[in-house]
């Protein structure tokens, strides 16, 4: 168990403190009262800066052990996914990643506010969710919250000097999360219901915010510094600063409903294609599956600009930042589309491809892309057109990507790829479909 120590060897009340702290999961290192006093604007977080002095935390997957290499700024929690089943016999995956505070003389451009950040990092393996938390009491039910924090990610599967996101990426990404209620056991999980979470957010040897807009449900609520990557590489290294948690306005009465998808209006000249979300929240995805990966929850009312629809009619294709490629997928049953949208949706009936073949289908001024259809595995990425050419990442099935061109011989799209040498990357031709753009850039029928 390295890195973990009993927590009974720790000196005096501190140890029954820390011991009783990790049994009952009460947050105690991380309750901010700050609440107390409401007022739009201020920061109800304590330690928002992440600076000294630290502390160690406890063992989420061994209860009553602290562990040494988890140490984390004051009034902010560590927390990460334990190991199950098949993952207890490997050590690629759900292994614990290690907590440190990272300062100006370590890694300037690591911090973004003096003197210090939070880090964490996994070397050569992943941790499917992991990252920081602070509880915070003496909130209004119903209150409506805003979560944010910076993020500096820096993945990369090469030890070459300095090190560099754009050699090997490992996929690293973060999101921020609110848990509504303030009610978990042990460690927060961010599939709860009672969880509401941001885009998520790649800023890769930058600075980036990540953002999430929450009502609270009850006076407790939880803040949540979530993290995943898609690859064990050797640097998957993450770095938090400059939180805010402030009060937005109260939640908003429910609305009625959007009308229907079949009440028809005309459409203005100038109105982009778009949809608005018309149940009370709706699940952003990564691909057009109820089981592909939910990026963000959306509520009611919000609205996105739409660049296709799938075959099958099923999904429309959103602009989401979020997303990679900037493109995510909403259901059809959750959003109502604007009569622009519905122009060009048409209303004939279905088209009977599969779900499986399924492309999408080019609304005007959408960009030429490709739609990853491996089937389920995920797709190379490679830095020339070739089998041999090294590899420089994955995507996902579903996915869909910008391309510029295509090889000479039509085997390989070029797309657009912010890992590649130019700015661009390559993926084999037989495993994505084409929209109508992306075959008229190929000259392809």
């Amino acid at each position: 168990m390295t890195g973990t120590r009993p927590l009974l060897r720790l000196v005096g009340m501190h140890a029954v403190r820390y011991a009783l702290c990790a049994a009952l999961c009460v947050g105690w290192f991380a309750v901010s009262d700050s609440a107390r006093a409401q007022g739009s604007g201020q920061n109800l977080l304590k330690n928002p800066g992440f600076d000294w002095p630290a502390q160690t935390n406890g063992d989420v997957c061994a209860i009553g052990w602290a562990k040494d290499n988890a140490i984390t700024p004051h009034e902010w929690v560590a927390f990460w996914t334990c190991k199950s089943g098949e993952e207890l016999n490997q050590d690629l995956i759900n292994r614990p990643p290690e907590f440190r505070v990272m300062t100006v003389d370590i890694a300037a451009d690591r911090v973004r506010s003096y003197p210090t950040s939070a880090s964490f990092f996994t070397f050569r393996s992943i941790n499917r969710s992991a990252g920081l938390y602070q509880t915070v009491r003496g909130i209004t039910p119903g209150t409506r919250l805003r979560f944010s924090f910076w993020v500096n990610l820096l993945t990369t599967n090469s030890d070459i000097l300095p090190l560099s996101s754009s050699r090997e990426p490992g996929g690293l990404q973060a999101r921020a999360c609110i848990h509504t209620t303030g009610v978990f056991n042990i460690v927060p999980k961010v599939n709860d219901p009672a969880v509401v979470c941001g885009a998520w957010v790649r800023p890769y040897d930058t600075w980036g915010e990540a953002v999430v807009e929450a009502t609270a449900a009850s006076d407790t609520i939880v803040v949540i510094v979530d993290t995943t990557a898609e690859y064990p590489v050797i640097h998957n290294d993450v770095h938090v600063d400059d939180a805010s948690l402030t009060i937005v306005a109260n939640a908003p009465t429910a609305q009625q409903p959007a009308a229907p998808a079949n009440v028809q209006t005309s459409a203005s000249p100038n109105e982009r294609p778009s949809v608005v979300v018309r149940t009370p929240t709706a699940n952003v995805r990564a691909a057009p599956s109820l089981n592909a990966a939910i990026l963000s929850v959306v509520t009611q009312g919000a609205t996105f600009p739409v660049r296709a629809y799938t075959a099958d009619r099923q999904w429309w294709q959103i602009e989401f930042g979020g997303a990679q490629g900037g493109l995510a997928y909403l259901h059809h049953s959750v959003v109502t589309p604007n009569a622009a949208a519905q122009a060009a949706l048409g209303d004939g009936a279905p088209t009977a491809q599969s779900a499986a073949t399924t492309a999408a289908q080019t609304i005007a001024g959408a960009p030429a892309q490709v739609v990853v259809n491996t089937g389920g595995g995920r797709l190379n990425v490679r830095a020339t057109p070739s089998a041999s050419g090294p590899i420089l990442g994955r995507v996902q099935n579903g996915a869909s990507l910008e391309v510029k061109g295509i090889s000479a011989d039509k085997q390989w799209w070029r797309i657009v790829y912010i890992g590649g040498a130019d700015g661009t990357a390559w993926v084999m031709a037989k495993f994505v479909i084409p929209n109508a753009a992306a075959k008229q850039l190929a000259g392809l029928p």
